[in-house]
């Protein structure tokens, strides 16, 4: 039995070492001047550990991604519990489940900067920052272990700033986010639907292309071929900043 038990201990810490069982840490930061309720949704199980939390200004949790992770985080802003429903809402990056925490086995799309990370995926990690639904805030996503395919990349200026007005979301007279033009008219040209749903039909737009200038690194639509996925080694760690610069979104 002794020896058994030394087997198994020993092929643990070899697994361990090469990377097999390796998890990745998230390190998710908050760089803005105002809390931040950041949003994790998994397509894959096992789930993360939270789905949804507060983070102060300043700021930041640690959270273990399972293995062969693929799933989204994203943050909410300007979020307030009613008191006389006790339902919990977020002014941007909603995820209509009425508490801090999100559904785990569903996910509406709210106007909001995602990251879609996909984890040891045939042995390597893959990660994307997207507006393709909008924008809320600057995101940036470090990965810890850098290489010529693996680097920094994000969404990190001020979209809001160049948002073309019929896309402008407000919350009184504050300018909040920014809808991409498929969450404001829903026609399928704008999503790439029915006759538009292929590369060769569903082209880059002037919403897009203003979304693209803005942040070249980043996802903009559903058949966007800018090279916007990162590919890194499985067992990468990543830090994911909210507001990574002085850029502070007019969200207050």
């Amino acid at each position: 039995m002794a020896e058994i038990l030394t087997l198994i201990i020993l092929l643990a810490l070899y697994l361990s070492v090469s990377g097999v069982l390796s998890l990745s840490i998230l390190t998710i930061e908050n760089k803005c001047d105002q809390t931040v309720w950041p949003v994790l949704y998994s397509w894959t199980s096992p789930h993360v550990t939270t789905t949804g939390f507060a983070l102060k200004k300043g700021e930041a949790r640690n959270i273990r991604a399972p293995f062969l992770w693929y799933g989204l985080i994203s943050g909410r802003t300007l979020c307030s519990t009613d008191t006389s429903t006790g339902n919990f809402s977020c002014a941007t990056g909603d995820c209509s489940s009425g508490k801090i925490e999100c559904a785990d086995d569903d996910y509406s799309w709210s106007t909001a900067t995602y990251a879609f990370f996909r984890l040891d995926d045939g042995g390597v990690d893959s990660y994307t920052v997207s507006v393709e639904y909008g924008y809320n805030l600057p995101i940036m996503v470090v990965p810890s272990m850098k290489s010529q395919t693996c680097i920094t990349a994000g969404c990190v200026v001020d979209l809001n700033k160049t948002c073309p007005q019929d896309l402008m979301n407000f919350s009184g007279e504050k300018l909040i986010a920014c809808s991409s033009s498929c969450q404001e008219s829903g026609t399928p040209e704008s999503c790439c639907l029915n006759e538009f749903k292929s590369k060769e039909n569903c082209k880059p737009t002037t919403y897009t292309k203003n979304f693209e200038n803005a942040c070249p690194l980043a996802y903009i639509y559903a058949y966007d071929d800018n090279n916007s996925t990162v590919i890194c080694s499985n067992s990468t760690d990543y830090v994911i900043t909210f507001c990574p610069t002085s850029i502070i979104p007019n969200i207050r």
